[in-house]
């Protein structure tokens, strides 16, 4: 029998998960040849994210567990990735984009590009960024699909003598950071410190509010990884007068959300906040601040009882149900037509609050 076509064969091997490819390299060496070169990485990667499969889940916090999402989705089984950072200084997710995941150690100083499934990764280079006694770090990463590079930003917000904001950005073409040039400086202050990024649109957002030490947070800052430039998104209208909020700016199926979590406080202990209900806001037209629709509003449930904090992970294949990370520690899946959570047992979770994000395979490699 006369073999396949090369064509043939790299559309079939396309539709395969990364850790499929990667036993198939010492298949025959044009197997090999095939697999690792950079037009078939680019065309399984463009395969995975059209049908939204090979999907992971990352949990992180001072340590990085993965589980395969759409294996078993109610028997989550995650194991720790052993991530080319000294583990005694701890890991950060910066972000994580096209398979690829951007960490760092607790002190920023050491920024690392690491595909967890190739194992393949890349040491940035010091940025010289000098920052004040008093300050918070913000970093992004993300993808400029115009000029085929990935990009680190990172934001210094110094509260000294005077209120000061600096960001540079790191190319990985370059292989170098630049400072970003703004105007008046970053025109706003971050609602959270050391937080990491939500990417929609090759644009990198943010919370963020215009006066300082404000709790009201009305606006989303957007990076555009494409032209470096900063600018301003109204969040949508949400009930601002209320005790104690929550809130979480997110990405579902490629549109910007805003979960805001509403609790109050007990008349009996102050200090006790009891969850009432959170709100999930996407915008279905990306930079059309008029095209902000409530999906859904999750009331308390007794399946979350004990809540204060829900936080959009992903949509199920179906789209049907959205996956919830509940408290920082345990997840469910709600059901978009019943409105009811399904709380589920995941296997080999940290014995630490985490935060959880996810992403595609990708055969995408860094060769110094």
């Amino acid at each position: 029998m006369s073999a396949l076509p090369t064509e043939i064969i790299a559309e079939i091997l396309s539709k395969l998960p990364v850790k499929s490819l990667l036993r198939f390299l010492c298949v025959c060496k044009s197997w090999k040849s095939l697999i690792k070169s950079p037009t078939f990485v680019k065309i399984h990667l463009n395969q995975t994210l059209i049908c939204n499969s090979d999907r992971h889940l990352l949990l992180s916090y001072y340590s990085l567990h993965s589980a395969e999402l759409d294996l078993h989705h109610n028997r989550l089984s995650f194991s720790e990735l052993n991530h080319p950072l000294n583990p005694l200084k701890g890991v950060r997710l910066v972000g994580s984009c096209n398979g690829v995941l951007c960490i760092s150690d607790n002190s920023f100083n050491d920024i690392i590009l690491y595909n967890p499934l190739t194992k393949s990764h890349r040491k940035l280079p010091s940025n010289q960024f000098p920052s004040p006694k008093l300050h918070m770090n913000v970093f992004g990463f993300g993808y400029d699909g115009k000029t085929d590079d990935y990009k680190v930003l990172k934001m210094v917000q110094g509260f000294e003598e005077n209120f000061n904001s600096e960001a540079q950005v790191y190319s990985l073409n370059n292989n170098s950071w630049k400072s970003v040039q703004c105007i008046k400086g970053i025109p706003f202050f971050l609602y959270y410190a050391d937080c990491s990024d939500v990417i929609v649109n090759e644009a990198l957002h943010y919370l963020v509010t215009k006066e300082f030490e404000s709790w009201q947070c009305t606006l989303i800052s957007s990076f555009n990884l494409r032209t470096e430039s900063f600018s301003l998104i109204k969040s949508p209208d949400y009930d601002e007068k209320y005790n104690s909020l929550v809130l979480d700016v997110a990405e579902l199926d490629g549109c910007l959300c805003l979960m805001v979590n509403y609790n109050k406080t007990s008349n009996c202990v102050h200090t006790l906040e009891i969850f009432e209900r959170a709100d999930l806001w996407v915008m279905k037209e990306y930079g059309d601040e008029e095209s902000w629709m409530k999906l859904c509003s999750i009331r308390q449930l007794e399946s979350i009882s004990g809540c204060i904090q829900l936080r959009p992970v992903v949509y199920s294949k179906d789209g049907r149900r959205i996956l919830l990370e509940i408290n920082n520690c345990k997840f469910g899946w709600y059901d978009l037509e019943s409105e009811t959570v399904e709380i589920f047992a995941a296997h080999g979770l940290p014995n630490r609050p985490f935060e959880t994000s996810f992403f595609m395979g990708s055969l995408i490699s860094f060769e110094e």
